[in-house]
């Protein structure tokens, strides 16, 4: 991607999040929350296809089920169901979602018939190495994140806010079908789990 493409998709984001950080902050509520009703898709569909870097730390490795140097594609992640959370570094709504996210890590590591079965990952959209792990630290990230300094995922994806939260089914080998799309932040970290495991059918 040229640096003009990045550049507009960067501040596409950026003006995205702090509208919405913006209208939270005024009172209102999170423009693409979850309420009471459906804001999310659960329409079925292939997901583009896009490389993302294999982690060099063999704990994160171990995690997804992969193994060597190079990239890989989400559908090789050794799992049923990988969420998905496209984010930025310099998204403020996506710095007051972490906690949440990872609460959502939590219940799915301390549930033994699920951890094996989903596991999650964050691309930084538009962010550097260094800012996608500097993300990963000061929020406490315990899921894999790798950075899309170009933003070539996620425009793949079609993403146009952060966060956006992606449900994808795999295999292990390859095949990847997306199942659930919300673009924004969620409230309730159980009732995003419960939508998950409802939609991509592990329950």
């Amino acid at each position: 991607m040229n640096n003009d493409k990045r550049r507009g998709l960067t501040l596409l984001i950026v003006a995205a999040a702090l509208f919405t950080f913006a209208w939270v902050s005024a009172g209102g509520a999170p423009v693409f929350a979850q309420t009471g009703q459906k804001l999310y898709s659960d329409t079925k569909k292939g997901l583009p296809a896009f490389d993302l870097p294999i982690p060099q730390d063999q704990t994160e490795k171990d995690y997804l089920g992969l193994s060597g140097k190079g990239t890989f594609k989400v559908g090789q992640i050794k799992a049923q169901v990988v969420i998905i959370e496209v984010f930025s570094f310099y998204c403020p709504i996506c710095q007051v979602q972490a906690p949440l996210v990872a609460e959502v890590y939590q219940k799915i590591q301390g549930r033994p018939d699920l951890k094996e079965k989903i596991k999650m990952i964050g691309i930084a959209a538009t962010n550097s190495a260094f800012e996608a792990q500097s993300f990963k630290e000061t929020h406490h990230v315990p899921f894999p994140v790798f950075p899309d300094e170009e933003g070539d995922a996620a425009i793949a994806l079609g993403v146009k806010y952060t966060p956006t939260f992606i449900g994808v089914r795999v295999d292990g080998t390859g095949s990847q079908e997306q199942f659930y799309w919300l673009p924004g932040a969620f409230k309730d970290s159980a009732r995003f789990l419960e939508e998950i495991l409802k939609t991509s059918g592990l329950e």
